[in-house]
């Protein structure tokens, strides 16, 4: 994961998005940062806003984030190791707010980041910040409903393709594609794909696959592994989607 991210987007889709990547930074049980666990310890402490390892920087005047407040908030703590976990998480809401001054000081501390400094910048857009900070963050565009409501649609989208695909027509399945529009994000596609795989993954070896044999729905877990190997080496988004839809039809 990239150590400087930059996450642009309105109200409060970019705060739950950033609580999940923190959380997610310094979870016990998984190792992917934008699925934590919510059950271990570290999960627990984060959600009580009590993690040792997690720091939210504020602004103390009313109007910016000045240097100052990056000097006490984020260079004076990645001065020492984090406490317990693999990384120190700064989390700076309003960091449009932050003048020229204070990107100038925090540039060094991005640019030869400790192994342990995770940082998520949080802005409605990525207009105020210096090119410098911007050519060293990952920069995520954030739309739509927070994270645990979009899951929530993901989940019901990827159960209606599990349990409708082997039954489309051509058309259908083609119709079916408008339905990715809302996951058109690298990271959001990747779980979409990652709850559908699930889906057909409960089918092989229970009642939920009914008439059809285990092979079925094994062959159609094998098109969606395929489909997630060839958008990770970015393969044509539209292309690689409507084939996958199209091969679900028929999985035999």
């Amino acid at each position: 994961m990239s150590h400087a991210q930059i996450l642009v987007g309105e109200g409060e889709a970019v705060r739950a998005r950033a609580l999940v990547l923190a959380k997610g930074a310094n979870c016990l049980n998984s190792n992917d940062e934008s699925s934590p666990c919510n059950t271990c310890k570290s999960c627990n402490l984060f959600d009580a806003g009590n993690h040792p390892d997690t720091f939210y920087v504020v602004k103390t005047d009313r109007a910016s984030i000045g240097v100052d407040d990056v000097r006490e908030q984020v260079i004076a703590p990645m001065s020492t190791k984090p406490y317990s976990y693999n990384y120190k998480v700064f989390i700076v809401d309003h960091a449009e707010t932050l003048t020229p001054a204070a990107q100038s000081a925090l540039l060094k501390t991005i640019e030869e980041p400790a192994p342990y400094g995770f940082f998520l910048f949080l802005a409605p857009n990525e207009h105020n910040f210096l090119p410098t900070i911007l050519s060293r963050c990952f920069l995520h565009k954030i739309s739509g409903s927070p994270p645990e409501q979009r899951t929530g649609k993901m989940q019901e989208f990827a159960k209606q393709i599990a349990d409708t695909a082997h039954t489309w027509d051509i058309l259908t399945a083609f119709a079916m594609y408008r339905g990715f529009d809302e996951y058109k994000e690298k990271e959001a596609l990747q779980r979409l794909l990652d709850e559908i795989y699930l889906c057909y993954g409960r089918k092989i070896s229970s009642v939920e696959g009914g008439a059809q044999p285990p092979q079925f729905w094994l062959n159609a877990t094998k098109t969606i592994t395929k489909t997630k190997q060839i958008l990770s080496q970015n393969g044509n988004t539209q292309l690689a989607i409507e084939l996958m839809l199209t091969d679900l039809r028929n999985t035999e």
